[in-house]
């Protein structure tokens, strides 16, 4: 009977690492999911302001040479 009381122990002592690494791999996981979304949203935003200086500056350069001919 002691044989199969250690034998339980252990088996407990072993589910609850095995449990354990798989929530440490679900969250790094999800972790790695949510950089990634962080990281694309920085991107785009760097985007869109690189594109929003490109139009300021074609809009100043349309305005002097409009500006020049008048």
């Amino acid at each position: 009977m002691g044989i199969l009381v250690a034998l339980f122990k252990g088996t407990a002592v072993a589910t609850t690492i095995v449990f354990a690494l798989a929530l440490l791999k679900a969250l790094v996981i999800g972790f790695g999911v949510l950089f990634a979304v962080v990281k694309f949203a920085i991107i785009l935003i760097f985007l869109a302001l690189l594109v929003s200086i490109a139009v300021a500056m074609l809009r100043d350069w349309s305005n002097k040479g409009s500006a020049k001919e008048v």
